[in-house]
């Protein structure tokens, strides 16, 4: 029997289990077929009409690779294109290839810092800096 709720925490979870379903691209009908429960049990669900008990809830989390707290918070979801093209290939991943996704970018981006043009300093006139370089090319 799922119990029926009309809570900011209801509706907040709904919108969220909605979210991430459509980013995992999944129906309601195989997100319920996935976790053994009824369609119209997910519908209730993101309608925040029922809440998923805890075990319900982890099976949630775990199939759409996201945290439980992913599922509850408040926050916004807009993020950009690039984010979440990121998010997708990383839930994609075993969480040993997600860690090893995140030090190989950490290392690809410590490259990239290395090579990009630093912003260049503006030498005045009677600054230390000017006049070695002076010096530098008379002498």
């Amino acid at each position: 029997m799922v119990k029926r709720y009309r809570s900011a925490l209801a509706s907040r979870l709904g919108q969220n289990l909605a979210y991430y379903r459509k980013r995992a691209k999944l129906t309601q009908e195989q997100l319920a077929e996935a976790i053994r429960i009824e369609t119209a049990t997910i519908s209730r669900y993101e309608t925040g009409i029922a809440l998923p008990s805890l075990v319900t809830l982890e099976a949630l989390s775990e199939l759409l690779r996201v945290s439980i707290a992913d599922l509850l918070t408040e926050e916004a979801f807009p993020r950009s294109e690039e984010e979440e093209q990121f998010l997708v290939l990383l839930g994609a991943l075993s969480p040993g290839e997600r860690s090893a996704a995140i030090d190989a970018l950490r290392g690809l981006l410590s490259l990239l810092r290395k090579q990009s043009p630093r912003p260049r300093k503006t030498l005045k006139p009677g600054s230390r800096d000017l006049d070695q370089k002076q010096a530098d090319s008379t002498g």
